[in-house]
């Protein structure tokens, strides 16, 4: 009888079991998308666990250089998907249902043959896979921020909340309808992954982590980085994470003395937050440190420290990491594996009160960012050569004439920038780590007691040439642009800039081009060419691209407010002289109209990615018919400015 009642008891188990395994709900995997601005691919889901156990392996593959890794109990919703990608650390991702019962993901990710696979790591954020490939080979030209001392304010639910913002975010799935705000659930997506939709602030408010997103502006995130682990390096801490980092200015406390430097738009994993971690290697010293929550969008490190003044901030080459250590400890050599020269400087005077100076190396670079006895210091730790006269040369008769850049054995380069105590500073980091864009806003303007300012305020600029217009051919060179079969963006852009150019001098106008051949030119030196030339207008041409083929049309850009009704009038003629969707006039932030003064704007002339649009882009009818457009739309603009 006993041995009856352990059978059935086993059939009951076996069936009980059965029943949770054949009910327990598949994590429906939604979509696939890449930010290219960080190297972090995310992937969509629903009811996948938040459980560190969940994590799935990969296995490393070659002849291409890929990976790939299966989604256990997972059903795609929609069909397959594959992204391809050009001028990126990963250039395709395929996301296919691999098997049924069992329900099975696959995702295929492959990278440029040199890229060590071996670098990736997949973490589970919030019940999202988020799988990221660093140290990214990025290669746009946008700036994030890395200091940032009075970081931009947005409203949000009510108060007002700390913000950056996110300036290029190429991250487009390969099955969605072509639509103006394609990006809006992606960002979405991505906000979820990066913020706690569960976090309190101390106001017992709960926030929603889902913000409405439209494309066709400035993107903006309640969180840029997630911070996930820390570790000890040459007794200073070094905390990591995910995403772009930026700090704020450092500042003391007292009973007990601390130092203390701010994460805006940062996230602190909860495991990590607020544990006592001891700095010190040796028992002459009782430094310590804690990683804190210190507002719901806002990571806070304190150092308690009886030598608050030798503590120093060290941004990785990636800006992903962050070394606070006390300088007497630090080891320069051990900060990177690659050595910079200082190749180019840049200097502009934004507005009266607001001048920029942009160092330019050949290698990414290790860098900190310190502030008192009233310099900016730089220190540029795996720098080892400048050019000295050419550095004096941009540098003279400008905001910055007084900076001074000397090499220190085993160090590097330092770089002290005199500024006033009222001065608000910004460094921003270029995304391949090659350059440092250095802000100085004078709150006050001009201090008449202080002469060395006023010395450096520039002669009243010259009113520009009347009809003058300077035409940007999009990329060239090395730059090739957008590619598809075989068609490079750069020759379109050139064959119709020197046809705008050929059309507004029979009309009587004085076109310049930025370039007349298939010649390379920085983004600076184009905005250079424009200051140098004094027009009354700048108007760069391009042409779109996207990583589905659904989307097409025409797009005109312009960032500052002096340049709005130019793309508006360009859009205009544009739209009526081709056939084609009308994507919008748009502000963005691209450099060469955030970086001149006259009013400035870029055309995309339409989608080379879209088959339809570019066998119509290249047929001789489009191309005289864009031709017309952007010739009449700067011909009306100037005309109803006489």
């Amino acid at each position: 009888m006993n041995i009856i009642k352990k059978f059935l008891f086993l059939i009951v188990t076996f069936l009980s079991l059965s029943l949770l395994c054949v009910n327990a709900e598949p994590a429906k995997i939604m979509s696939v998308n890449y930010d290219d601005s960080a190297s972090l691919v995310f992937i969509n889901s629903e009811n996948i666990s938040e459980t560190d156990t969940n994590i799935p392996k990969y296995i490393r593959l070659s002849s291409p250089n890929r990976i790939y890794f299966d989604i256990n109990n997972a059903v795609l919703s929609g069909p397959k998907q594959q992204l391809v990608f050009e001028n990126s650390t990963i250039t395709e991702i395929k996301l296919a249902q691999f098997s049924t019962n069992p329900d099975v993901v696959r995702v295929v990710i492959s990278f440029e043959e040199d890229y060590d696979t071996s670098k990736i790591k997949i973490f589970n954020i919030n019940g999202k896979y988020i799988i990221s490939a660093q140290p990214p080979i990025l290669r746009n030209d946008y700036f994030n921020p890395v200091y940032d001392e009075e970081p931009e304010s947005i409203p949000y639910s009510g108060i007002t909340v700390s913000s950056q913002v996110i300036q290029k975010t190429n991250i487009n799935p390969s099955n969605t309808t072509p639509s103006d705000k394609v990006g809006a659930s992606v960002m979405n997506d991505i906000y979820k992954a990066f913020a706690d939709s569960s976090l309190n602030n101390s106001d017992g408010k709960t926030y929603d982590s889902i913000v409405s997103i439209d494309m066709s502006s400035d993107l903006k995130l309640r969180t840029k980085y997630y911070i996930n682990g820390y570790y000890l390096k040459n007794d200073g801490l070094l905390v990591s994470g995910l995403g772009q980092m930026t700090a704020a200015k450092i500042f003391t406390l007292d009973s007990p003395k601390r130092i203390v430097i701010d994460l805006p738009n940062s996230y602190v994993d909860k495991k990590i937050r607020n544990k006592e971690i001891n700095l010190c290697s040796d028992m002459s010293c009782s430094d310590t440190a804690k990683i804190g929550q210190f507002e719901y969008n806002k990571a806070r490190i304190v150092v308690n420290t009886e030598k608050t003044d030798k503590y120093i901030p060290v941004y990785s080459e990636d800006n992903q990491s962050l070394l606070f250590i006390n300088a007497d400890k630090l080891n320069h050599t051990a900060l990177s594996d690659t050595t910079a020269n200082i190749s180019k400087v840049y200097t502009k005077k934004v507005n009266p009160k607001t001048n920029e100076l942009i160092l330019s190396f050949t290698s990414p670079v290790v860098h900190s960012i310190v502030r008192k006895d009233g310099f900016l210091t730089l220190y540029l730790f795996n720098v080892k050569s400048y050019n000295e006269p050419d550095i004096i040369k941009t540098l003279n008769n400008t905001y910055f004439k007084n900076s001074t850049f000397s090499l220190l054995p085993q160090i590097g380069v330092k770089t002290d920038i005199k500024i006033k105590r009222d001065d608000v500073v910004q460094v921003a980091q270029g995304v391949d780590g090659k350059a440092l864009k250095i802000t100085i806003n004078s709150k006050f303007g001009i201090n008449k007691n202080e002469p060395e300012v006023v010395e450096n305020t520039p002669i009243a600029k010259k009113p520009p040439i009347k009809n003058k217009v300077v035409i940007d051919p999009g990329h060239g060179g090395s730059d090739y642009g957008a590619i598809r079969e075989g068609i490079n963006e750069k020759d379109i852009t050139l064959d119709i800039s020197k046809k705008v150019a050929s059309y507004l001098k029979s009309k009587g106008f004085k076109p310049v081009l930025t370039r007349t051949d298939d010649t390379f030119l920085e983004l600076q030196e184009r905005c250079d060419i424009t200051d140098n030339e004094n027009p009354e207008i700048f108007v760069s041409i391009h042409v779109n691209s996207a990583v589905a083929t659904e989307p097409y049309g025409i797009e005109t850009h312009y960032y500052h407010e002096n340049s709005k009704e130019l793309a508006e009038i360009i859009q205009k003629h544009m739209i009526s002289n081709i056939n084609s969707k009308d994507r919008g006039v748009i502000k963005s932030k691209f450099y060469v109209i955030n970086h001149t003064d006259v009013p400035a704007v870029l055309v995309e002339i339409g989608f080379l990615s879209n088959p339809e649009e570019r066998t119509d882009i290249m047929s001789e009818k489009r191309k005289q018919a864009t031709v017309k457009a952007i010739s009449d739309g700067i011909a009306e603009y100037l005309k109803g400015k006489k």
